[in-house]
């Protein structure tokens, strides 16, 4: 991970309220692989610099398993 990626990071909670989805959707999303995560210091966090670097490539879909926990 880069130091600029480590910046692009946020909670699971953050990233509900940021989206408008529930924590429990955010969760679900995360822990089936449907949106990018890393573990840092044992807790779980969106990638958002990896969410938006497929966003500029032109990912448009999301699934179950497009990404692998890291």
């Amino acid at each position: 991970m880069s130091k600029d990626e480590s910046l692009d990071l946020c909670s699971v909670k953050t990233f509900a309220e940021m989206t408008g989805v529930s924590i429990e959707e955010a969760i679900a999303w995360v822990d089936d692989g449907t949106i990018p995560s890393l573990r840092l210091a044992g807790f779980r966090m969106v990638n958002l610099a990896r969410l938006r670097e497929d966003l500029l490539k032109g990912k448009t879909e999301f699934s179950a398993g497009d990404y692998r926990h890291v």
